[in-house]
């Protein structure tokens, strides 16, 4: 239980490892919404000032509010973001097939399966997670399935915030554009960050993509 407890930690440092490896933009606003996310929790906690358990003595850790619980959170709020950029995924894909009159068939019609599988077990995990808070005395079960509700309200809130200024700002950023929308614009060309958030099986599309990399440059070489 106290490894469980320590997996919201566990999914920010990955989080950043994502990001650190694939530039990806998602992974970055998700490491901004995990930040608000744990500001909101304390905020809410300074609010309601409720005491954590009587409990708390047997960890020592009695010094502080427990209204509502930051680490399950974290954790629904991480497994409500990764819900719905998973649905928001394969929604975009079924209208870009209706679209252009494809079928959705194949393995570029489906979402990587190993997203799908961690989509899956995120829930399971958020849910040991507020198990183990209260197991280990930290928090009664009301603060945790406040902390829950809170997570998954924000996450839900956070997800289409994002989604709303990708779509009216994102997509109008030019590097020629003297004010901050090309300040921004450089920045993410310069640090080579990349957004695949709506492509169905990103690692099927970068096989592709260097494969026929690899070809053209051995012909080339030729």
């Amino acid at each position: 239980m106290a490894l469980a407890s320590l997996a919201p930690f566990c999914m920010i440092w990955t989080t950043v490892g994502a990001f650190m490896a694939r530039r990806e933009l998602w992974d970055l606003l998700t490491l901004l919404g995990i930040l608000l996310n744990e500001v909101l929790a304390q905020l809410l906690k300074r609010h309601f000032k409720e005491p954590r358990p009587a409990t708390c003595e047997q960890v020592d850790f009695c010094d502080t509010h427990g209204m509502p619980s930051s680490h399950a959170q974290l954790a629904a709020f991480v497994a409500t973001m990764m819900t719905l950029q998973y649905v928001r995924r394969r929604e975009e894909f079924r209208v870009f097939c209706k679209r252009n009159k494809r079928g959705a068939s194949g393995r570029a019609g489906h979402a990587d399966a190993m997203t799908a599988a961690l989509v899956v077990l995120a829930w399971p995990l958020a849910w040991i997670v507020g198990i183990s808070r209260v197991y280990l005395g930290y928090h009664s079960v009301e603060q945790v399935v406040a902390g829950a509700c809170v997570g998954c309200v924000f996450g839900a809130a956070y997800h289409e915030l994002v989604c709303l200024a990708a779509t009216k700002s994102f997509s109008r950023l030019d590097v020629n554009d003297g004010g901050l929308g090309g300040a921004v614009a450089r920045a993410v060309i310069g640090a080579r960050m990349r957004d695949s958030s709506l492509v169905p099986d990103p690692l099927e599309v970068e096989r592709v993509a260097l494969q026929v990399n690899v070809l053209d440059f051995k012909g080339k070489s030729l």
